[in-house]
């Protein structure tokens, strides 16, 4: 078990470390570099109105309902970002119960910093629906879209 788990981590990890260190750790640069952009441009970013297409007063399953999100994004690009509906079963207080999230497309430069997002999520499941935008920094250096403990809500 041990030589396992020098095998399967600790030698991974030093190979790692080395071939980092060989390139002058150069992409641990450019994600410090991104994150201090990221922090400095995050008081820019909000959702500044949300639309909805194609879905009734009362909804059904099945039925698909498009979201548009106009996105202020200040000093930041569309690529820096992920835009999220949040949707599920809304309770009495306005909470969403299980809630499923799916990525909006960037659809539109709308000037001055300004996005438009869009995107389609079906109704899966009876009852009470609710849903909300969000917008977090995204980065393949990251281990988590939480890890900035950013958010942009609507």
């Amino acid at each position: 078990m041990l030589r396992e788990y020098v095998n399967r981590l600790y030698r991974p990890a030093g190979q790692s470390g080395r071939a980092a260190s060989a390139d002058g750790f150069a992409a641990a640069k450019d994600l410090a570099g991104w994150i201090t952009r990221i922090r400095d441009g995050w008081s820019g970013v909000s959702v500044e109105h949300v639309d909805s297409i194609g879905i009734s007063d009362d909804p059904q399953i099945g039925d698909q309902l498009t979201v548009q999100a106009y996105i202020s994004l200040g000093s930041l690009r569309p690529e820096d970002v992920r835009v999220e509906v949040a949707y599920g079963k809304a309770l009495e207080n306005d909470q969403l119960s299980d809630p499923r999230s799916a990525e909006l497309e960037q659809t539109e430069d709308l000037g001055s910093g300004r996005h438009l997002f869009s995107g389609t999520i079906g109704i899966e499941q009876a009852g009470p629906f609710g849903y909300t935008v969000r917008v977090l920094p995204v980065h393949s250096g990251l281990a988590s879209k939480a890890e900035l403990g950013l958010v942009a809500n609507a």
